[in-house]
């Protein structure tokens, strides 16, 4: 990041990215366990969520829901500045994201003074206020934010377009069977396809592995399922790890906390 800030508090995130030569490649595929904002301004830019892109444009404000894989895709290197937040919506406090639509995934506020207005208090309260108070105040200006596009429902959402077909077959086979896949092969074999071509096609597209995308599906589910009280060693099995000491080596690494450390830190 070459100017703004970067804002983090107890597992909440809320930045101001200013970039003047942002080159491609820049951001990689991932997902969360929670909602992320993030308001476009300026830039040359698609943003994909899972098997969906949108080609964006000042204005466009972006929900991606938790467990979603998406990324900012730079289509040429250039200016680039958006705000964006990390956030759960209970531990954060913050209300109004079920008013909006499920369907509704990128909207442009261009035309919604109240929304725009919110990312400028943003940047004047960041720049006068500690960080004690920060928190709650930002918290409670995401949810003006959703109430405000609820109540002045001015702002148009934006169509999708969808990835390549190939691309498109492929998550969905990876989706309908994430627990039960054995390895790429399989699923070149369902597209009848190499497995190295589909490799390729899927880094192309989606600036991550096909393994590696599968691996973070399953550790977020396996997460799910731990927070809601069932055992590491059956949700290992059922998520589709071979052995309990894989499954813990990666789930270690991923989220930074062991699977029986799972309900405190996510409801701490």
């Amino acid at each position: 990041m070459t100017g703004g800030y970067l804002f983090k508090k107890d597992g909440f995130l809320f930045k101001h990215h200013i970039s003047e030569n942002l080159q491609k490649n820049a951001y990689s595929m991932h997902s969360h366990n929670v909602y992320e904002l993030l308001y476009f301004l300026d830039g040359d830019a698609t943003h994909v969520i899972e098997n969906r892109k949108y080609k964006l444009k000042k204005g466009d404000l972006i929900l991606i829901r938790p467990y979603q894989y998406h990324f900012i895709q730079i289509d040429s290197t250039s200016r680039y500045e958006r705000f964006g937040a990390l956030f759960d919506t209970e531990k954060h406090k913050i209300e109004g994201v079920d008013l909006i639509p499920e369907d509704i995934e990128i909207i442009n506020i261009d035309g919604n003074a109240i929304a725009k207005d919110i990312f400028h208090k943003c940047d004047i309260y960041q720049k006068n206020c500690s960080e004690e108070l920060l928190a709650p105040i930002l918290s409670h200006l995401l949810s003006e934010l959703f109430f405000s596009l609820h109540t002045f429902p001015t702002s148009k959402s934006k169509e999708s377009t969808s990835l390549s077909p190939l691309i498109s077959k492929a998550l969905q086979y990876i989706n309908e069977n994430i627990c039960t896949i054995c390895d790429m092969q399989e699923i070149a074999d369902h597209l009848f396809i190499s497995e190295s071509y589909l490799f390729r096609q899927f880094k192309k597209e989606l600036h991550q592995t096909p393994k590696k995308y599968i691996l973070e599906k399953r550790l977020l589910m396996a997460q799910k399922m731990l927070s809601d009280g069932e055992k590491p060693t059956e949700v290992s099995l059922k998520c589709g790890f071979s052995d309990y000491t894989t499954f813990y080596r990666n789930y270690t690494d991923f989220f930074g906390y062991s699977p029986k450390e799972t309900a405190l830190n996510v409801f701490s």
